[in-house]
């Protein structure tokens, strides 16, 4: 094998590793928080994690389904493991990062919108029940039409009859404290939530005809947040 030979094929391996290093050195420092907890037997390996903030440095969002009853306990760690930082409680809605500091809480299970800034070291979480509301809607701009969880498939859905004449949005709760539009590309984006910036530039849902849909929100991985609509009786 001459010179020349052995040169390109000492250049092609070494892109080849430097390309295989920069994706590896991408997933190991995407930053996240994982939620350990009573709900899943305090194993941040298998934990949900939350998601950064786009463009807020140090904020982290998501939502996580803490199963059981009763009052419930579960920390932040930084890492899916003991090792690294983790976050306990410190009263007041302020996060610890003592490792001996006891477990956040929540009163009960249920399906938590969680948001942590490490920049104040506050947390908070919100439990949430999701609906549509509309006037493509039963209910209208008035009553709030219920979605239910399934907690196998991680999804909140409705099958029920709407209207192409109108529009309409999901909302947290039965109110407009958490709420979700679309922007123009039709990607689900908060129009309010406390923890992020009011947005008035989003739009309302649409569905193309009338008759009956199925309506799935999936919020089960932090931060990017999707739903569908599907006609009954199509493919």
């Amino acid at each position: 094998m001459n010179t020349n030979t052995l040169a390109r094929l000492f250049s092609a391996s070494a892109v080849m590793f430097i390309g295989i290093l920069a994706a590896w050195a991408d997933t190991e420092t995407t930053p996240r928080l994982f939620v350990p907890g009573d709900y899943q037997n305090w194993n941040p390996t298998n934990a949900p994690a939350l998601n950064p903030v786009p463009d807020s440095l140090g904020k982290y969002e998501g939502y996580v389904n803490l199963t059981g009853t009763g009052l419930q306990y579960f920390k932040f760690t930084s890492a899916p493991d003991w090792v690294h930082v983790n976050y306990g409680n410190s009263g007041g809605g302020k996060l610890d990062t003592d490792g001996k500091a006891g477990g956040l809480n929540v009163p009960d299970g249920g399906y938590y919108n969680l948001t942590a800034d490490l920049n104040a070291n506050k947390w908070t979480a919100t439990k949430t029940e999701w609906s549509i509301i509309g006037n493509a809607t039963p209910g209208g701009w008035e009553k709030d039409t219920p979605m239910t969880f399934d907690p196998a498939k991680q999804v909140w859905s409705v099958t029920t009859d709407m209207k192409k004449a109108g529009s309409f949005k999901f909302r947290a709760n039965k109110d407009w404290k958490i709420d979700f539009g679309v922007n123009e590309a039709g990607d689900l984006q908060y129009v309010d939530n406390p923890f992020f910036k009011y947005n008035p530039s989003l739009k309302d849902l649409t569905v193309a005809e009338d008759g009956a849909y199925t309506i799935t929100l999936d919020l089960h991985i932090a931060g990017k947040y999707t739903y569908s609509l599907q006609k009954a009786n199509s493919p």
